[in-house]
């Protein structure tokens, strides 16, 4: 149970308080010996991509600028897209990660997996279809864990 839930925790962080999400996934590097390199790298790269996170904040990019009301600083447009597409392939590399371990486990979990992957670039287009996806991706994950009986 306290990998699904270490599991469960890592991905909502990683939709909604993404720096945070680095705790439970070095928690699940730590517990759970098969997965550890996947984990671990997953953990790297997510940890790698926390300055860009950040920076997209005062650039006006993430949806906290305008819930903690900072005006977005103008810059060029080609570090206003670096900044963007960098932070976006650096989460997908690290859900790849992640649905390295999906694949480990089989199942629905290989799908939930696929289906966060796929989710993480469509954000570009929707983030309620980003959203959607995700939470579709974990349930089907967690399901897959379960019926593993990876406890």
């Amino acid at each position: 149970m306290r990998k699904i839930l270490l599991f469960f925790l890592a991905i909502v962080l990683m939709m909604y308080l993404y720096p945070l999400a680095v705790v439970p996934l070095y928690l699940l590097v730590r517990e759970w010996e098969e997965l550890k390199e996947d984990f671990r790298k997953a953990t790297i790269v997510l940890g790698i991509s926390i300055p860009l996170y950040m920076a997209k904040i005062p650039l006006g990019i993430s949806s906290w600028a305008k819930m903690l009301g900072i005006t977005p600083i103008h810059v060029s447009p080609v570090i206003w897209w670096g900044v963007y597409l960098s932070f976006t392939a650096l989460q997908t590399l690290a859900l790849y990660y992640i649905y390295r371990t999906g694949e480990k486990i089989g199942g629905y979990a290989r799908t939930g997996g696929l289906v966060m992957l796929i989710a993480v670039p469509l954000h570009l287009l929707s983030l309620k279809l980003y959203f959607a996806l995700t939470w579709i991706g974990l349930v089907l994950f967690l399901l897959g864990m379960k019926e593993k009986e990876v406890m």
